[in-house]
């Protein structure tokens, strides 16, 4: 039988065991990543993009967007190793990173002969193993941020897309279709005859059915959730508002998309920053770090962005209003005076702009600090015609009350007590 002097020394092991697991993850994924760009950077550009559509520069943000995954996940394992958390985004890391080794190998081969058969090979592996892992980070959402099912019915359900996702790879590894990432390699593996459009729907069946079903998941949290965990899902949350912002717009920075399946480069860039805000907002919310100030982050980035709006379509009507008076004048100063006469209107707006917008947003998204500075100016007003110190006392004591919530209030002035 175990002496419970022995337990706090298990535990410490135990602890120091998961650290050294999630560190050696973090080490291979980085090891693995690193060839990855290795294999790619060594072959010739040129055969690369005859037969891949991810190039070195495709390669480097990837390894930046999953790298995130595997350094948040190694940071949450070495202050909460009990959390499923950060060991989900450390293997979520390393399986790519294992996905994207394997399409580097198939890259340098195929590059070398389009019909190599250890080429076709690997890029059917990586092929293969992508769908499932894609639906990975999926379950960080069900489990965010406590690392633990909501409910009993939500832990069944992982079950099923657990065996869902897994339905779904023998189906891609013998779908007659070019291998993701090498449109001109046809499936090694493919059953011919095997029709593509009822595979299609039922992928696409299936992954909708566990987003919508993961979103839900965390409706549900923030509404039962406690005060902390209602400001950590608002951190996820707003970096689920960036990336779907850029995917939005995608079609309209990068139309090319729609054609030749490529985007273009300053659209690949906001892409990757976007999509590492996924990672990176996990990690502060599980880390709690800077968690309390989501809040006021939110609030400025709503009433800056109402601002600029704004003041854009305000300065854009000003330039074309005001040269047309100065059609007299030269065009280029007549420009140069719109340009000036407007940038001086906007920064006179600033300030009213910013003022109304704030009231506007705090009105509609911030109810109770909307109430409390409504508050705070009825008691500046009161107080300034009052004589009586128990009247002001009283006016203060409520005021307090109203604004900050307090389980208790007294003041204190020169021994009496209010």
């Amino acid at each position: 039988m175990m002496d419970m002097t022995d337990r706090p020394a298990i535990q410490v092991e135990r602890r120091a065991w998961r650290i050294r697991l999630g560190t050696a993850l973090l080490i291979a994924t980085i090891l693995l990543e690193g060839a990855t760009l290795v294999l790619i950077g060594l072959t010739p550009e040129d055969r690369v993009a005859a037969i891949a559509l991810v190039g070195f520069r495709d390669g480097l943000l990837f390894f930046v967007n999953w790298l995130a995954f595997a350094v948040v996940g190694w940071l949450i394992i070495r202050h909460q190793p009990d959390n499923v958390i950060g060991w989900l985004c450390a293997a979520t890391g390393f399986g790519v990173s294992v996905i994207a080794f394997a399409t580097g190998l198939a890259t340098q081969a195929l590059a070398a002969d389009p019909a190599s058969r250890e080429g076709q090979l690997a890029g059917w592996f990586a092929h293969t193993a992508t769908l499932g892992l894609i639906a990975s980070p999926v379950f960080v959402f069900l489990r965010f941020p406590s690392g633990r099912p909501l409910t009993r019915s939500l832990a069944r359900f992982e079950v099923a897309a657990i065996v869902l996702v897994a339905s779904l790879i023998p189906l891609v590894a013998v779908a007659p279709m070019p291998l993701l990432g090498f449109p001109t390699t046809p499936n090694p593996m493919a059953l011919s005859g095997v029709p593509i459009e009822p595979f299609v729907w039922y992928v696409t069946a299936v992954m909708s059915v566990i987003l919508l079903v993961a979103a839900g998941s965390l409706v549900v949290r923030y509404r039962r959730g406690s005060w902390v965990e209602r400001r950590q899902i608002i951190v996820l949350g707003a970096a689920a508002v960036v990336v779907v912002a850029d995917l939005m717009m995608i079609p309209i920075t990068s139309p090319a998309m729609a054609t030749t399946g490529t985007l273009s480069a300053p659209t690949q860039v906001v892409t990757a920053v976007a999509l590492t805000s996924i990672p990176v907002a996990i990690g502060i919310a599980i880390m709690r770090y800077r968690l309390f100030d989501i809040d006021r982050i939110i609030n400025r980035t709503l009433v800056y962005g109402a601002v600029s709006a704004v003041l854009a379509a305000v300065y854009v009507a000003a330039v074309l209003l005001l040269q047309a008076p100065l059609g007299g004048v030269a065009s280029r100063e007549a420009q140069t005076l719109a340009t000036a006469a407007s940038t001086l209107l906007v920064a006179a707006l600033f300030r009213p702009v910013r003022s109304r917008a704030q009231r506007a947003i705090d009105r509609r998204f911030d109810r109770e600090r909307y109430e409390a500075g409504g508050t705070i100016e009825r008691f500046s007003a009161d107080v300034r015609g009052e004589v009586e110190l128990d009247a002001i006392l009283r006016d203060f004591l409520d005021a307090t009350g109203r604004t900050v919530h307090p389980t208790t209030a007294a003041c204190w002035i020169r021994g009496r007590v209010g």
